[in-house]
């Protein structure tokens, strides 16, 4: 209705335009206007404000687009001290600026919007805040691992290995992002509900290992146990050399570049021992870096994603499934998984 008034004024002032420039006067134009359109649509007043504008030579028939209301001095000096007040703390809120500044919650909003052109955002949340003592390590070992980068990258990263462990669960029903929780509903719809996992939900260990080449090796943790030192070096390790030995027989192992993180698990003396015997080189992994990490980052967000809306209810058709989903993932991916953790490192 309101979009059909502004067409009709728009239609009536087009023929004002008309008539006006014509030589006919207010009056006339004044009554044909009520003939045509019928009273109410325009007064008398209107009609010969704008056949005097037509007359003068006005061309357009819009209405005139408003300044609005000029920004007073105090204005100015409540803009300054928010902006100061904003550098100090910017989680003030819109009445605590009001308060501090003396001027109300509606002028401090139009400053913030118009004048400053700022928007309130939430802080993203992070496990850790660095210190600068582990940026200055983050930066050490990221000059180091790109001072062999392009003996690394040159053949599609042939000696580089990355490896972790995570959770598989065998019912893989809830959504691997939250996002994916978001319906579209109305007012009166409920909430709906999904059930959080917990401890007792069924789900196996696997430590994954991969290279550009793909899959190298994924090892269960058997039911009730945990990744031990021990069990890292006698089981996980010695299949990744029994994997080289196949690629490789005549190096197998040897001189590898491993990049795990700095569980304590993956630092116990028997595991560097183990690789140092094995002269395999281990990247350094930053603290708190799990960014660096192209098994939290690509791997495993994929395999999870894949395996989202299956279940399984034996401990081999878990294994089997991981087998399935991993050797599907395209070669490529898993050359640019590597290329994308160099140009983290470059960050």
């Amino acid at each position: 209705m309101v979009g059909a008034s502004i067409a009709n004024f728009t239609e009536i002032r087009g023929y004002i335009k008309g008539r006006a420039v014509l030589g006919k006067s207010a009056t006339e134009i004044f009554k044909d206007v009520v003939d045509i359109y019928g009273k109410g649509w325009m007064s008398y007043r209107t009609v010969c404000r704008w056949a005097k504008k037509f007359a003068s030579g006005r061309v357009s028939i819009e209405n005139d687009t408003k300044t609005g209301r000029k920004v007073s001095i105090s204005t100015k000096l409540a803009e300054a001290r928010i902006q100061e007040l904003l550098l100090e703390d910017a989680r003030y809120t819109v009445r605590e600026l009001a308060k501090l500044t003396g001027v109300s919650s509606s002028t401090v909003h139009f400053i913030l919007k118009k004048q400053l052109k700022v928007r309130k955002i939430t802080a993203r949340w992070i496990p850790h805040l660095l210190t600068v003592e582990q940026k200055r390590s983050r930066v050490q070992c990221a000059r180091k691992i790109l001072k062999m980068a392009q003996k690394i990258e040159k053949n599609n990263f042939p000696d580089l290995v990355m490896g972790d462990e995570t959770w598989i669960y065998f019912e893989n029903y809830e959504p691997h992002r939250k996002i994916s929780n978001k319906v579209w509903a109305t007012k009166a719809a409920k909430r709906p509900c999904i059930a959080k996992r917990t401890m007792s939900v069924r789900k196996m260990l696997y430590a994954i290992f991969f290279t550009a080449r793909g899959l190298a090796i994924q090892v269960p943790v058997p039911k009730g146990r945990g990744i031990t030192g021990k069990f890292y070096r006698d089981v996980v390790l010695k299949k990744l050399d029994k994997y080289f030995g196949k690629i490789q027989p005549k190096s197998g192992m040897r001189h590898i570049k491993l990049l795990h993180d700095n569980a304590p698990v993956h630092k116990a003396a028997i595991v560097t021992d183990f690789l140092s015997g094995k002269h395999v080189t281990v990247l350094q992994h930053p603290p708190y870096s799990p960014d660096l990490s192209r098994c939290d980052f690509f791997l495993f967000p994929r395999l999870k994603k894949i395996l989202a809306g299956r279940k399984y209810s034996k401990r081999p058709s878990v294994g089997s499934a991981i087998y399935q989903c991993l050797i599907s993932i395209p070669t490529k991916d898993y050359i640019r998984a590597f290329q994308m953790w160099l140009k983290r490192l470059k960050i």
